[in-house]
């Protein structure tokens, strides 16, 4: 749908959950914010350009606002379509998605040697083939659309090192795509479908701090309902509000365990305490409890067991 002139709202369904790209129709360039994964070119973006009235070669740029498969699953489909299109990532996450294998070992399954929790590898086609990027961002760029209509390139780490806002400052809407969670990933219907996925907490806590700051009457995401005026502070709020709640709950399931609890045991403690999401879906809370202990651990307040593995934490 088009959410005001030039600017559309590309919607699908994947996993239960709504799965949105953005597209800017300026009279300079083009730009397409996501891929979605592996299909989602063929079986939504382009069908949806069809219909306004644009081809796959029309575009100037397409930019994977971070690293994950359902944000650059379809890069490849779209550079097969279209070879003048030029492919955009920030350079913190360009290894992550130019290579779906790194994507996987990297950043999807990392902690499973260490603290063995594991990522599903049937998951993996999800993210696409191999495709190298052509423009890597470090924040702080400006993209002309046409004339006196700009957008700004953000960089907003926290739920990856390298995820992007972007910023149309003339129509002050921000397109954070996973860059804040309220207090979850929700399900299309309204249902909380899993928890919060940042991995840093510090960067991830300055991010929405950030964007707290600047003048957003408008926030476009990736998978959450379109917030406008005091609905955008109230989601940034809620999202802190839960990285808060989960500082003082941590410690408090570390009492539990007085010889010390796994990742995997503090997840499952955790999770019915901080949201009602399905249990299946309890092993994508991994990257924000790992968090939350590493940030604890920084701190003295929590204390990794040595020599144990799974590797397991106390009270410091």
């Amino acid at each position: 749908m088009e959410l005001y002139p030039g600017v559309h709202q590309i919607s699908s369904l994947f996993g239960g959950r709504n799965l949105f790209q953005y597209l800017f129709v300026g009279e300079q360039m083009t730009v397409l914010l996501d891929s979605g994964v592996a299909s989602t070119p063929e079986d939504v973006i382009f069908p949806y350009m069809e219909r306004i009235g644009l081809q796959p070669r029309q575009l100037t740029l397409a930019i994977t606002m971070h690293a994950d498969l359902d944000h650059q699953g379809g890069n490849a489909a779209l550079r097969a379509a279209s070879r003048h299109t030029l492919l955009a990532c920030h350079r913190e996450d360009r290894v992550l998605i130019e290579d779906p294998e790194a994507l996987y070992r990297l950043r999807m399954d990392h902690l499973c040697a260490e603290c063995g929790v594991h990522a599903p590898e049937e998951v993996k086609p999800l993210a696409g083939r191999a495709t190298p990027v052509d423009v890597a961002f470090s924040g702080g760029e400006t993209l002309r659309l046409g004339p006196g209509w700009e957008l700004k390139v953000w960089h907003v780490p926290g739920h990856s090192d390298g995820h992007l806002t972007i910023y149309d400052e003339k129509h002050q809407a921000a397109f954070t795509s996973d860059a804040v969670h309220g207090r979850g990933n929700p399900g299309a219907t309204g249902e909380m479908a899993f928890s919060p996925t940042y991995y840093t907490v510090d960067a991830y806590l300055s991010t929405i701090q950030f964007l707290e700051s600047m003048p957003i009457e408008h926030l476009f995401s990736g998978h959450w309902p379109n917030a406008h005026g005091v609905q955008v502070g109230a989601f940034l709020r809620e999202s802190r509000l839960f990285v808060e709640e989960m500082d003082q709950v941590l410690p408090l399931c570390l009492d539990r365990h007085p010889r010390g609890a796994s990742l995997g045991e503090l997840i499952e403690d955790l999770a019915p305490r901080m949201g009602s999401w399905p249990r299946e879906a309890n092993w994508l809370f991994m990257w924000a409890v790992y968090g939350h202990l590493t940030r604890q651990e920084q701190t003295g307040k929590v204390k990794r067991i040595e020599a144990s593995h799974p590797v397991r934490w106390k009270r410091g």
